[in-house]
């Protein structure tokens, strides 16, 4: 069923439990279906990462079906400088805002957790993503968090929020 016949739920859920495990899990496969595998900064993620009051796992659910139709978590790095991770919406739930929607709560929740600067990377095989972030406020930066040149293919944004 069309995820617009129904209103979405967004909610922190804890990070092992199922709904952050399946999102991590597609979002995951389909790095990989789209890469040919995971960078080896992109392996690791532990729930401890994403527990309050350092970080959060957002889910978002329709009143239609049980499993997730997308999530993003978002973990602290630095004092007030947040990481987020694992931005994923259904593929069939695509273009209806569901991701800006996530996007928009993690940063109010970013806020609300003491972040004032969060970062992110994808790549340059996930267009639709560029394309979220650039036209939410975010800025793409061309080095990494340490100053260093990208890597061929990855992308970086960050955004000052609260």
């Amino acid at each position: 069923m069309h995820p617009s016949a129904f209103a979405i739920s967004m909610r922190p859920e804890p990070f092992g439990s199922e709904g952050p495990s399946e999102v991590v899990a597609k979002a995951e496969a389909e790095l990989v279906a789209r890469y040919g595998g995971l960078d080896p900064s992109e392996l690791g993620l532990t729930a401890a990462m994403f527990e309050p009051p350092a970080g959060t796992f957002l889910i978002a659910r329709t009143d239609g079906r049980a499993e997730p139709v997308g999530g993003v978590g978002l973990r602290t790095v630095a004092p007030g400088i947040g990481e987020v991770r694992r931005l994923w919406v259904d593929p069939a739930c695509r273009g209806h805002g569901i991701g800006r929607e996530l996007m928009a709560n993690l940063e109010a929740e970013a806020s609300n957790i003491g972040l004032s600067v969060l970062r992110l990377a994808t790549g340059d095989r996930q267009p639709e993503a560029v394309e979220l972030y650039r036209t939410s406020g975010w800025e793409r930066v061309f080095v990494t968090p340490e100053g260093a040149p990208l890597a061929p293919g990855w992308i970086r944004f960050h955004k000052v929020v609260g």
